[in-house]
């Protein structure tokens, strides 16, 4: 014998409530919308009141047509709502749930208009933050703490790592809203903020002929093996170490790459070259290893950068607030 299991009319009652709810929310614009809200606000009339004719007093309208709203509503939901006699009106076990949300759905067409405002002055809504990496931790954690105790309403979502040629091909395809990165960035229609900017540091086994040194200058580095960063994805920190090392007629001798900060510092722990970092990678702190101010090395500027056509007004809050998180590392 095959066994068919039925739902019970229970659950397909509440199936049917959820349906209408969801295309309800779905279609809260035009005059069928507005229909729909006059007999949800007409059933719940009736069901707070348990008589039509006091309902129909509350709502200043007569009570035939008050009685057709309530029987339109039943057709389109598709269960009865109402249980009526001649002496009194009582709700179903679908009408008890129905008006649960009914009033759910009555004050959230209420609280839309303030929630439009609220999103249109940036003051709720979704931030898409993309980062680097872990030498852009000061500065993140100072924004979006800044950023948090300030719009409290707005949900900050940061990705990454990545580096800076790959967060702008992601603000290219409006993946993010804004990205950290080291300039200079590829890309047109970009817009940049400097926030600050770090020196860079020799990454040097504890038993380096340098590793005692107060700080270093790059002819110092000519010939040393180096860890460095890929150069392949849009590194800005690539770019600055090729540039220094050509005003020494020389380049940097690449003998491996790494996919991030942390890595470098790593292989230079195992022995297989020298790193060279940003000095806020001091926080890093791997055995074996430590850094050294290069002084003759440009610093690497940090900036927020952004789509320049891009009006999201959460982003223009953010972008409102840099003056205060560059102020916070002025020196």
């Amino acid at each position: 014998m095959t066994t068919v299991w039925r739902r019970s009319s229970t659950v397909q009652h509440q199936n049917r409530l959820q349906l209408y709810f969801r295309r309800y929310i779905m279609i809260v614009a035009g005059e069928e919308a507005g229909m729909e809200l006059r007999h949800i606000q007409a059933f719940i009339a009736v069901a707070e009141e348990l008589s039509f004719r006091r309902a129909a007093e509350r709502l200043k309208m007569a009570q035939a047509p008050l009685s057709q709203q309530i029987k339109r509503l039943e057709r389109e939901v598709g269960t009865q709502l109402l249980h009526r006699t001649t002496r009194q009106v009582n709700l179903t076990a679908a009408g008890s749930a129905f008006l649960h949300e009914a009033r759910r759905a009555v004050d959230a067409v209420k609280e839309a208009p303030h929630a439009a405002r609220l999103a249109a002055a940036g003051e709720t809504g979704v931030l898409r933050l993309g980062v680097s990496g872990p030498t852009f931790y000061e500065v993140l954690v100072l924004m979006a703490s800044r950023f948090r105790a300030q719009c409290p309403h707005i949900r900050l979502e940061i990705s990454g790592p990545a580096f800076g040629g790959e967060l702008i091909g992601q603000l290219d395809r409006d993946e993010i809203d804004a990205c950290l990165v080291r300039l200079p960035v590829p890309g047109t229609g970009i817009v940049v903020r400097k926030i600050t900017e770090h020196g860079m540091a020799a990454a040097l086994p504890e038993d380096h002929r340098l590793a005692r040194r107060r700080q270093v200058r790059i002819r110092d580095l000519l010939a040393e093996p180096i860890v460095g960063y890929p150069s392949n994805r849009g590194a800005g920190t690539v770019t600055r170490i090729h540039s220094a090392f050509l005003e020494h007629g020389s380049s940097p001798n690449i003998v491996q790459e790494a996919p991030d900060t942390h890595t470098i510092i790593l292989m230079v722990a195992i022995g297989t070259g020298i790193g060279l970092v940003p000095v806020s990678a001091s926080h890093l702190k791997v055995p074996g290893v430590v850094l050294v101010p290069i002084v003759d090395m440009p610093p690497l500027p940090l900036a927020l950068a952004w789509r320049g056509d891009d009006r999201n007004p959460v982003l223009l809050t953010l972008i409102g607030m840099l003056d205060e998180v560059c102020a916070d590392f002025v020196t």
